[in-house]
């Protein structure tokens, strides 16, 4: 079954214009690890980014944990706060 992740990042004022140009810039990263399908970046408010990664797996979901955590360490520097994180299994559709 798909592994996808959850994590709900709340911004200083502000920074949402840094934050974008650095998920973008890490972005290949991201899918260069084993076992991605894909992510996704929504704006869920003035100040709030959810971000939403697919894995072919709920094992290569955590396998690939610690790898997502140092990538995004460099948001910290932008963040009101912890970053809440969720992992799942879950299912995946596209076309």
């Amino acid at each position: 079954m798909p592994g996808i992740s959850k994590t709900v990042i709340s911004l200083q004022p502000g920074k949402m214009d840094e934050v974008t140009k650095l998920i973008d810039s890490t972005s290949s990263q991201v899918l260069a690890l084993e076992g991605v399908i894909g992510f996704a970046v929504a704006v869920t408010g003035e100040d709030e980014i959810t971000v939403i990664g697919v894995y072919q797996s709920s094992q290569n979901m955590n396998d690939a944990n610690e790898s997502i955590r140092e990538i995004m360490s460099g948001l910290v520097p932008f963040a009101a706060g912890p970053p809440d994180r969720g992992l799942y299994s879950g299912a995946w559709f596209s076309n």
